[in-house]
């Protein structure tokens, strides 16, 4: 039996079945689920259910560099912006810009010794940060 926590996500792939983000299963919960996909999966194929996919970008791991903020994301792509596409970390020390925490399970990042957020989306798609409306 499994427990139900309504803010619990797991994501699995199907083909092959792999763990592809979990927030808030214990393992031996993600071992079951993952055995009654692998069991139940050809059904599943066969009767042509919809299984929910998400194909939204998020961030398995960020690097910054004095030049790049460098995103790994959880489809395996490898995404890079320059650093001076966000002032906050531009200006932060490179120990505020070790200080950061994906969020969002993975959707973003945020640093909160500089107060940055910064989107998976943002990065795919080209979105600098907004310029500061009085010097910082």
């Amino acid at each position: 039996m499994f427990t139900f926590n309504e803010s619990a996500i797991p994501a699995f792939f199907l083909e092959p079945i792999s763990l592809a983000g979990n927030d808030g299963f214990a393992p031996h919960e993600l071992n079951r689920i993952r055995k009654v996909l692998l069991d139940q999966k050809d059904k599943m194929i066969e009767a042509g259910r919809n299984i929910v996919v998400t194909n939204e970008p998020r961030i398995s791991t960020i690097e910054v560099s004095d030049e790049t903020i460098t995103a790994q994301l959880t489809d395996g792509r490898m995404i890079s912006v320059p650093l001076v596409w966000s002032w906050r970390l531009t200006n932060a020390t490179p120990e505020q810009r070790k200080n950061f925490q994906i969020i969002g399970n993975g959707h973003g990042v945020h640093w909160p010794d500089v107060d940055e957020d910064i989107s998976a989306i943002g990065m795919l798609e080209g979105l600098p940060a907004r310029p500061a409306k009085h010097p910082v």
